[in-house]
């Protein structure tokens, strides 16, 4: 379901102070569809507030204007919300919603085939690669000026996204805004290296423990690790250090499923899941679980503890890849 990018910018001309957030665990692309979005309206002579109910991730605070994204405050007064990359009102966190009690307008503009177009104004587009991709094609419809420090971060979404352009959602159209971005100003290695060759050495530790306890199944076509809370205190493990671990996982050779269990201080279980063949959809899988996302890449949340939720989550994942 889309609206138009006319609906969308009618509403951001009417409105005064407009709110602009992505989903609860930040990465990526909804850092830097945020605020590459933030900076555009702002320049239009807007008053924007760019929040998120968690931090930045440490691993993206190079990014120009990540400063930006602040906490949910209460009574914060909106004429209009933008929500970037979040297919449904919960990702986006309970603090957020309590921050913005009176909203007059919401916009939802996301790129997963789950989305449950909760807005007002919903423009899903479930071809598009990442939501920054989005983003990108609505300010050049629009004519609004991208800057270098815009470009960086609409890189840094598509390109995390993507998996540095490795995934098959990646399509010509992706590549040639990634050139034009570059044309603008975004240095290729000096980015490319803060966003994947940047890791604090907890995180490098993280992976340490998650492949010591990797269970590969019997013919080696999916794989599980799981994460309990205990060792993420251990480690003083942050928002966004297990941001593209089940990559590792899902990089070996004979593996088509990789499923990574996180265990959150509230004792539920965060299944990140990812696939490198359609004909075995996780989005089908993490559905059934009150989940979702895309066919390759999805994600859900079970009830603890970890190890049932992990036998529960692998036995779904096992039916659905036995032979029919």
């Amino acid at each position: 379901m889309k609206d138009t990018f006319d609906n969308i910018l009618k509403a951001i001309g009417s409105a005064r102070r407009i709110g602009v957030t992505s989903h609860a665990r930040p990465d990526g692309d909804a850092v830097g569809s945020a605020v590459a979005m933030g900076m555009m309206i702002q320049e239009k002579g807007k008053e924007v507030a760019v929040i998120n109910s968690d931090p930045v991730p440490e691993s993206l605070k190079f990014l120009p204007g990540a400063e930006l994204i602040k906490k949910p405050e209460k009574g914060g007064e909106f004429d209009l919300v933008i929500i970037l990359d979040s297919a449904d009102k919960v990702r986006v966190g309970k603090d957020f919603w309590e921050a913005v009690e009176g909203l007059k307008l919401l916009i939802n503009i996301d790129h997963h085939v789950s989305n449950t177009c909760y807005a007002d104004v919903n423009y899903v587009d479930a071809d598009s690669p990442a939501t920054g991709q989005i983003v990108y094609q609505l300010a050049k419809y629009a004519g609004w000026s991208i800057t270098p420090d815009v470009a960086k971060n609409l890189y840094a979404a598509i390109s995390t996204d993507t998996g540095g352009f490795r995934y098959p959602s990646t399509s010509a159209e992706t590549m040639r805004i990634a050139g034009e971005l570059i044309e603008i100003g975004v240095d290729v290695g000096d980015i490319n290296q803060r966003l994947y060759e940047n890791y604090p050495r907890r995180r490098v530790e993280m992976l340490q423990y998650l492949l010591e306890g990797m269970e590969i199944s019997e013919d080696g076509r999916f794989a599980s690790v799981e994460l309990p809370r205990i060792v993420s205190e251990q480690l003083n493990l942050q928002t966004g250090d297990t941001e593209g671990a089940i990559d590792t996982i899902r990089s070996i050779d004979s593996v088509i499923v990789a499923v990574l269990f996180e265990e959150l201080s509230d004792g539920m279980i965060r299944v990140s899941s990812r696939s490198k063949n359609k004909k075995y959809s996780v989005g089908d899988i993490c559905a059934e679980f009150g989940g979702g996302g895309h066919t390759l890449a999805a994600g859900a949340r079970l009830a603890g503890p970890i190890e049932s939720a992990r036998v529960e989550f692998m036995s779904r994942v096992a039916e659905h890849m036995s032979p029919k």
